[in-house]
């Protein structure tokens, strides 16, 4: 039985879990860091200032959480980091109506080369996961060369592609390898899903045979092997987020320890299937 003093304490994370789920961790409970280059695509020229969006929430149906302030910075296809500074912004969730605390950041682009837009986030704790979530995420951007987009940029958890992250028509198999510190990580769980970029009501998400949310289908599962490597199809156009997961030790708060879970996440662009060229005439 409960100590008397740690009823509230226990009522208190039931309630916190239950709003949770009502204010928008949705049907799949799959939050993820998601942004994009306000242009569509990942293509840029030299000299360009490039301007990514950035929210905290679910890409497939694109509900909208608060967003912690994230850590930024370019890598570029010389190895070198430069750091970023976010600007706070509002965006709204359209499930709930309330507006979201967001981020825009920018960059001018120096010369030509693949570079990968970075994020290190502060620590999140997930209540109905009951665990903290730490995320390192990387999101290319080409510059009019492919220099670059196989080199890893030294993140704790990371997805390195050994398919180049953009320049595929939709339907390609990707493969890449995910490392934590340095080291394969093996039989790991990978997620995937697609962000739409506009705002998905439930009673369109897709359904399974049974009538239910195709859960399994907007967020889809693929395992590691023994050194590290994975395969999977991304079958439409647009961005999607590739994130793998690996143990990060214990943390405690009030009083009660909870696991922390890194995940190391990479966007790749699928382009829409070019129509067939046209024969010249007989």
């Amino acid at each position: 039985m409960a100590k008397p003093e740690e009823v509230p304490r226990q009522v208190l994370q039931v309630l916190a879990a239950l709003i949770w789920v009502l204010l928008g961790a949705g049907p799949g409970l799959a939050h993820f860091h998601v942004f994009w280059p306000l242009r569509e695509g990942c293509y840029a020229r030299p000299e360009e200032e490039v301007t990514w969006r950035y929210f905290w929430g679910h890409p497939y149906e694109m509900l909208i959480s608060d967003a912690q302030p994230p850590n930024f910075f370019i890598f570029s296809p010389k190895k070198q980091e430069v750091k970023l500074a976010p600007k706070e912004i509002s965006l709204k969730d359209q499930e709930s109506g309330q507006n979201r605390r967001a981020f825009e950041v920018g960059y001018k682009v120096p010369g030509p080369g693949t570079y990968y837009l970075c994020l290190e986030s502060p620590l999140y704790f997930i209540p109905e996961e009951q665990a903290f979530w730490q995320d390192y995420v990387k999101q290319p951007l080409h510059a009019m060369s492919p220099e670059g987009w196989d080199q890893p940029v030294g993140l704790t958890v990371e997805i390195v592609p050994l398919t180049r992250p953009y320049g595929w028509p939709a339907g390609s198999v990707f493969k890449g390898r995910a490392m934590v510190k340095n080291k394969a990580l093996t039989r790991a769980t990978v997620e995937i899903e697609k962000f739409n970029g506009f705002f998905v009501p439930r009673d369109q998400l897709p359904q399974d045979a049974l009538g239910g949310e195709n859960g399994p289908l907007l967020t889809r599962v693929v395992k590691t092997d023994h050194m590290g490597y994975f395969v999977c199809t991304l079958d439409s156009p647009g961005w999607w987020i590739i994130s793998v997961s690996a143990p990060g030790g214990k943390k405690s708060q009030e009083g009660k320890t909870y696991p922390v879970e890194m995940r190391g996440g990479l966007w790749v662009y699928m382009e829409p299937p070019p129509p067939p060229p046209n024969p010249p005439e007989q």
